[in-house]
């Protein structure tokens, strides 16, 4: 098992977040899908929403149809948050040395989401896409440190999910698996503007990354690559929920042992930021760490699972809140049901 910590640390200049429309409620949720499914799926759809512990999200798609357009798409809301986090940290698309964005349902497969924002932010620099779920922005961290350090220029990255237009709201799609992405899973965008580490800021610290993988099925997989386009069948995600229950605590406790490898005690953090792909996680990781619920992030409830996006968004959310203090700092634990990944950070506000 390989663990791998960054070298550097990085400044943030900027952070902001955007969640597409009005949020969508349970009822909502159930009340399109009885229409469009019937009342029999609806029913299991209300019995999983209510152990996922989720009351509403937010979606780019419209519900009133068996499939939908983003609207607003990928390449929308990742120009506002990016526009937003330059502004925020008083810089231009001139000044990045680098874009990184990183997603699991892109707006086209190629060119990739960065190729598309950096042409509507007419941004004429070099950029990455990373195609990964919830762990997308621990690799982006790593990448963007060592650039941040070598050039001593500011790194732009966005983390965006768009994944509810995979949804197809017919009886022949529709099972308990499909269910389980239908309630969980939220869509949107949040975007960090980095620099080479200075005083006096912000900074992102501690970067780490590992995977238990080897050799174990997919938890969490989108088809439609190489291995299946012949089939012809819609794009869907599939979604192993036993094996991810059997992996997922595992991978927050690797995470936590990351970052006491490094000297850390929980007393040390105001706040405890996990990914979140229910709305049970700050009760159940609470418990797990021997603290209280109320120090545990918990967006999920209000946002679902946003995938590439979550903890950008929601570290977005906990700064923007003002519940930070100067000198506060916030463990980050990522985890990523795919072929199990964990990585974060630790956050220290100075703002």
């Amino acid at each position: 098992m390989a663990l791998k910590f960054a070298k550097h640390d990085v400044s943030l200049l900027g952070i902001a977040h955007q969640l597409p429309n009005a949020a969508v409620t349970n009822q909502q949720l159930l009340d399109c899908l009885s229409t469009l499914c019937g009342s029999l799926n609806a029913r299991k759809a209300k019995s999983i929403v209510k152990r996922l512990g989720i009351e509403q999200r937010h979606l780019v798609r419209d519900l009133t149809q068996a499939t939908s357009q983003a609207t607003p798409t990928s390449i929308e809301l990742s120009k506002q948050v990016l526009m937003d986090a330059l502004t925020k940290a008083k810089l231009t698309p001139d000044n990045l040395d680098y874009l990184l964005t990183h997603t699991c349902t892109p707006h086209t497969q190629v060119p990739p989401n960065a190729a598309w924002l950096a042409d509507v932010m007419a941004y004429h620099g070099p950029y990455l896409e990373l195609r990964q779920a919830c762990t997308g922005f621990a690799n982006g961290l790593q990448i963007a440190s060592a650039f941040c350090h070598v050039n001593e220029k500011p790194v732009a990255i966005v983390g965006v999910e768009t994944g509810s237009v995979y949804f197809d709201m017919s009886k022949a799609f529709v099972d308990t698996e499909q269910l389980v992405n239908y309630v969980q899973m939220g869509d949107g965008a949040a975007s960090v503007v980095l620099g080479p580490k200075q005083s006096n800021t912000s900074t992102i610290s501690d970067i780490y990354l590992g995977q238990i993988g080897h050799q174990k099925p997919p938890g969490f997989y989108l088809d439609a690559g190489s291995n299946d386009v012949g089939r012809g069948k819609m794009a869907r995600f599939h979604h192993n929920t036993q094996a991810v229950r059997s992996q997922g605590e595992q991978l927050f406790t690797l995470g936590w042992q990351a970052l006491q490898q490094r000297g850390y005690h929980i007393d040390d953090f105001a706040y405890i930021l996990p990914h979140q792909a229910n709305g049970h996680i700050d009760h159940m990781l609470a418990k797990a760490m021997g603290t209280s619920p109320e120090r545990v992030i918990n967006d999920a409830k209000h946002l679902g699972n946003l995938g590439s996006a979550a903890i950008w968004v929601s570290l977005s959310r906990l700064i923007h809140s003002n519940k930070l203090k100067p000198g506060d700092k916030v463990a980050v634990l990522g985890a990523e049901a795919t072929k199990y990944l964990y990585g974060g950070f630790v956050y220290h506000h100075m703002a």
